[in-house]
């Protein structure tokens, strides 16, 4: 019973001491914890106080400007070329709108009644470019138009130009006078056409309306008022007395018919061969109705100008080369030369072109690039902002080497887009040179 009381008493006694000891090194810890972070702290001031204590010399250091230093650029070898693209049109020098008559021999009505033309058709001289009431209209190359009809034994500068339609197909003389040879040459064109020309009266008068001759005869004969033509009064007598011989009565003889052109049935234009551009009429319309467009004459580039680009044209020296590039030029790059400038409104400018050009590039977009300006090929080429002015307006540039910097004064020459073209005789600008930029002269002491 001992052994049993004996070791009850030993079983609690350990226990109570060990609940006694755990709240003890809790508390222990915690204070071991709060030293470490009063340490820490302690030496963290400690040391933002050691690095705020500095010498005189470390403050007067940390407020000294930096070194100098600035961005350089290598100065460029020239020409400098001032270069502009404009955009253009690809056309001929002449471009004219063919119309038929409004009114022609024998027809109460003029309408077009065939039309054979197709865009993009050469037309030569002396072409039929139409049919308007079943007679002919030929395209003849000539400066001016014609305003008369035309008929043997007629003189004047429109037979001339007749003339000298014809002697390029025929090699008809150039007299001035409307002879046999011209009657000859001038149905051989219409039976190329599968025409006759019409025929006229003997004689015709250079003014008179349709190239006959009279005083009215509603015939074409020659006459003096008669309605029937003929010469005399109203009777149809001659006026002349039987002594003068001629009978009373007796009828003069008929006039001879003559070769005749009408003005309704040809169309001189400047230059030929041409090309046909638009065709607008139709068989069975009205032929005063524009019928088809023709453009002949020199190639030429038509480019349009506004307002803000007209200086660009205005300084731009006549005959000034040009390339032509488009889509529509097969790769090839035609050579062109500036004109002129139009006046009035819309404004356009031209230039010239020279060589072959494909006829499916007319009526084209192309892009025509010219250079205005060059400088030599000895100038270097360096930044606008390289070129700094002294008070005195000398021009110059600030040459890098090493810890140095040299000014060196410049002629500048062209200036494109930001760059300049400049010479300098300072040995120390030259190709690959460093050039500082943004650079005042007012670092450099002098102002």
């Amino acid at each position: 019973m001992e052994i049993s009381g004996g070791g009850t008493a030993s079983d609690d006694g350990p226990v109570g001491e060990e609940g006694a000891a755990g709240p003890r090194r809790r508390w222990g810890r915690a204070a071991a914890a709060a030293g470490v972070v009063v340490a820490l702290a302690a030496s963290g001031s400690a040391w933002l106080a050691a690095s705020q204590a500095r010498t005189p010399e470390q403050r007067a250091s940390s407020a000294a400007a930096p070194p100098r230093s600035g961005i350089t650029v290598p100065a460029e070898a020239g020409p400098l070329v001032d270069r502009r693209t404009w955009d253009g049109t690809l056309t001929r020098s002449s471009n004219l709108v063919v119309r038929g008559p409004e009114s022609g021999e024998g027809a109460a009505r003029q309408v077009v009644t065939r039309l054979p033309l197709k865009p993009g058709r050469k037309l030569a001289n002396g072409s039929l470019g139409a049919e308007i009431s079943g007679r002919p209209l030929f395209l003849l190359e000539g400066a001016f138009p014609a305003y008369r009809d035309l008929s043997e034994g007629m003189q004047g500068p429109d037979v001339r130009q007749l003339q000298q339609a014809l002697r390029q197909l025929y090699g008809t003389p150039v007299t001035g006078t409307f002879d046999d040879r011209t009657a000859r040459d001038l149905k051989r064109l219409y039976r190329s056409a599968g025409y006759r020309p019409l025929p006229g009266a003997e004689g015709g008068s250079p003014d008179g309306p349709g190239g006959r001759t009279g005083g009215g005869g509603t015939d074409g004969r020659t006459g003096g008022g008669g309605t029937d033509g003929r010469t005399g009064g109203s009777t149809g007598e001659s006026s002349g007395s039987e002594g003068s011989g001629g009978s009373a009565g007796t009828p003069p003889p008929a006039a001879r018919a003559v070769v005749t052109l009408p003005m309704a049935e040809v169309v001189f234009m400047g230059s030929l061969p041409a090309t046909v551009g638009e065709v607008s009429g139709r068989v069975g319309a009205n032929a005063s109705e524009p019928l088809f467009t023709v453009t002949g004459g020199r190639w030429q580039i038509k480019v349009p100008v506004s307002d803000t680009a007209l200086p660009d044209f205005t300084s731009l020296p006549q005959g000034t080369r040009a390339k032509v590039t488009g889509d529509r030029l097969g790769g090839a790059t035609l050579q062109s030369s500036y004109e002129r400038v139009s006046t009035g409104s819309p404004r356009h400018a031209f230039f010239g072109v020279t060589g072959a050009v494909p006829d499916t590039g007319l009526g084209s977009p192309v892009k025509v690039e010219a250079v205005r300006r060059s400088s030599s090929p000895d100038s270097l080429i360096v930044p606008v902002s390289a070129l700094w002015t002294d008070p005195a307006g000398l021009v110059s540039v600030t040459v890098v080497q090493g810890d140095r910097r040299r000014h060196v004064p410049v002629d500048v020459r062209l200036t494109v887009g930001g760059r300049a073209a400049v010479t300098g005789a300072d040995p120390a600008l030259a190709k690959g040179a460093q050039l500082l930029v943004g650079y005042a002269y007012r670092e450099a002491g002098l102002g």
